[in-house]
């Protein structure tokens, strides 16, 4: 069980949030780890480490924006040969 703190409250917050939140917290805090050597001496390590998660995250978007800019290339194209047979059929009929 967790102990109170001064106020009552519990110590470890991480504990009320929600399965599924908790895992992606405790996946966010294993890659911050990997930049232990740029937060450890620092004054304020918390502010630090809050900063790396930043940098993960930024990570992240850019990886995602990647995948997104290629799958909309991929549709793009898709769509475009969609409409060039389109315009093929349309005016074979118009012939018809």
């Amino acid at each position: 069980m967790l102990e109170l703190n001064r106020n009552g409250k519990k110590e470890d917050w991480k504990e009320e949030l929600s399965i599924d939140a908790e895992q992606e917290l405790n996946q966010l805090l294993e890659a911050v780890k990997k930049h232990r050597c740029a937060y450890k001496d620092t004054e304020n390590v918390q502010i630090a480490q809050l900063w790396c998660a930043l940098v993960e995250i930024k990570k992240m978007v850019g990886k995602l924006d990647k995948r997104v800019s290629s799958i909309e290339t991929v549709l793009s194209a898709l769509f475009k040969a969609r409409d060039e047979e389109k315009d093929k059929l349309v005016k074979s009929l118009m012939k018809f």
